[in-house]
């Protein structure tokens, strides 16, 4: 609910705009107007007019009853964060959510997903007109808007700023969702995108932060990435970079975002929001409960290990559609590309031991690429999992890997069943479920090496390289449930999300086509034969989904959230936040 000052504010301003067309009308038209109006009409217009003004009346009163005044303008929140920040800028912030959060708040979009997890204008006048072949989006921009060191924010910088994503140099996680996307200036606010063939997740694509043209065209691609600017960022957002506090050592202590008074949205109520970083999530658990922040954000988390007294904070549990996952890399290790191998590590997994004893029955358990409740999802694929150490056993003897009982652990012609299991150590609940995992599949004679490393260690030198035997990790779904940019063979390189290299050609026509695919039914359809496949081969091993957890000062008024697609989305209205009694 918007606060009552926004709705006096809309019925004043449309109060004002009906008085200025009044100014327009001549004497002769009012009064030759008055004629063509039979008495009624008269005493009904002017009952009209009093109704409005008593329901004006109502709303002034109704806002400084409720709490004495309206919103208060001013305030600081204090939230923690974890990991460095490298990027507040939307073309390269995909790749870390430290980056991400940033980013939404300083950059505005050109969609943004609303409190329910709806899709809805930011930037945009209204969601993008689609052609009658389904081809071409065609966008037109908010009137006015501007940067926020006052220039103009116009087609250009749409423009400019999707061909900056589509340079291969640019190294844009975003880059496979525009590379073949024709991008068009129509006029200064208007602009179409046409794609080579039909997607029907395209618009989420959308959902885009959009840079000012007019501080990065002068930079050559190579040297984006090493721009000040992607730190001291110039956006559109509801804040601004106002403060970037270091260490001695160099690494960066805080930001500070100031309220941006030439946000198109009129001025957050909030003065400031000040990030503070630290190195791993006890860290940033300890500053909590020390106070040294007031808000914090975790996936998935056991909810006693950050509990504060509720008289001074409040949790929002919300939906996301993300699910945690072991990718196999069936490219780099021969012994995880033999599929007896896969199927008795499925057969060694489970996933109630996982959630009970990691995450004290806070998360859901998961079995596929595709989340319930979404489209096309195939419960089939759950029925069909099970675990069982003596089937396990079983398949890797007749796969000619024997067991050695002195030490427990299996090889084939010399080989030995060894792998290594990469897992992010930033929350140390990632390294205890991969500790678990990692004894339930040393039950089959496996000899499982867990590599515990920081998470932009996991993203610069095992994920975008591949240079992994398996890895722990996460994979958010987004608000379509198209998994064509992680499971399609075309994906198996960065900055593609196919982390396993897995390829079936059926697969890949059946997610190329469901793209196409106007018919909902016939979508699903395609989707749920797609899980089916991906279950038969065990590219990975799906573990658990859960819920985001973001806990705020229970002054913190107006937080309207119930869906987010992204953690980042959880600043959805956030202008709106002000604190309260």
């Amino acid at each position: 609910m918007f606060p009552f000052w926004l709705k006096i504010r809309n019925f004043l301003e449309n109060l004002l705009h009906g008085a200025r067309n009044l100014r327009r009308v001549s004497k002769p038209q009012f009064v030759h107007a008055l004629e063509s109006y039979s008495r009624g009409q008269i005493y009904l217009s002017l009952a009209a007019a009093a109704v409005i003004l008593v329901a004006g009346g109502f709303l002034l009163v109704q806002a400084f009853s409720q709490n004495g005044s309206g919103p208060n303008f001013g305030g600081t929140l204090t939230e923690g964060l974890v990991g460095q920040p490298q990027f507040i800028n939307p073309v390269l912030a995909a790749s870390s959510s430290t980056d991400s959060d940033l980013s939404r708040l300083v950059f505005g979009q050109l969609l943004r997903f609303d409190e329910t997890g709806e899709l809805g204008p930011d930037l945009t006048e209204s969601l993008p007109a689609v052609s009658e072949d389904r081809k071409t989006y065609t966008v037109k921009l908010k009137t006015n808007l501007r940067w926020q060191d006052g220039k103009p924010l116009t087609a250009d910088d749409v423009v400019f700023t999707v061909q900056t994503i589509q340079l291969a140099e640019t190294e844009s996680a975003l880059r496979a969702n525009w590379i073949r996307v024709k991008i068009e200036k129509i006029d200064d606010l208007t602009v179409a995108f046409t794609l080579n063939e039909v997607s029907n997740s395209f618009i989420n694509n959308f959902v885009l932060g959009i840079i000012p043209k007019h501080l990065w065209s002068a930079l050559e691609g190579r040297n984006f990435r090493l721009s000040d600017a992607n730190l001291k960022a110039v956006g559109a957002g509801p804040f601004a970079v106002a403060e970037i506090k270091k260490t001695a050592e160099g690494s960066i202590k805080s930001i500070t975002l100031k309220a941006n008074e030439l946000y198109y949205a009129g001025r957050p109520f909030l003065d400031e929001i000040v990030f503070k970083f630290y190195n791993d999530y006890d860290s940033l658990l300890n500053a909590y409960q020390g106070r040294e922040v007031q808000s914090l954000g975790l996936v998935p988390f056991d909810k006693t290990a950050f509990t504060l007294s509720q008289e001074k904070a409040k949790s929002y549990d919300l939906n996301l559609p993300q699910y945690q996952a072991v990718f196999f890399n069936l490219a780099r290790s021969p012994t995880l590309a033999e599929k007896a191998v896969r199927q008795a590590l499925w057969l060694a997994t489970d996933r109630e031991e996982i959630i009970n004893g990691v995450y004290n029955g806070a998360v859901a358990p998961t079995y596929g690429p595709i989340l319930p409740e979404s489209l096309g999802y195939n419960p089939k694929v759950a029925a069909s999992s099970h675990t069982s150490i003596e089937e396990a056993a079983g398949i890797l003897n007749k796969a000619g890997w024997a067991l050695d009982p002195a030490t427990n652990r299996r090889s084939k012609k010399g080989k030995p069943l060894e792998f290594n299991l990469v897992v992010s150590g930033n929350l140390i609940l990632n390294v205890k479920a991969a500790q678990i995992i990692q004894a339930q599949w040393s039950k089959t004679g496996a000899k499982v090496n867990l590599i515990v490393v920081g998470p932009r260690e996991l993203q610069d030198e095992y994920i975008r390289g591949r240079s992994f035997d398996a890895i722990l990790t996460s994979e958010n779904t987004g608000a379509d449930p198209d998994p064509f940019p992680f499971w399609h063979s075309s994906q198996s390189h960065d900055p593609g999300l196919n982390l396993t290299g897995f390829s079936n050609a059926e697969s890949d026509k059946l997610l190329t086509e469901a793209r196409k695919i106007a018919d909902t039914n016939a979508r699903a359809a395609s989707y749920s034969r797609f899980q089916e496949i991906i279950n038969d081969g065990l590219p990975a091993i799906f573990l658990t989904r859960a819920l985001y957890l973001y806990n705020v000062p229970k002054t913190l008024q107006n937080i309207n959230l119930t869906n987010i697609i992204s953690p980042s989305d959880r600043f959805t209205g956030v202008n709106l936040w002000y604190f309260g009694k």
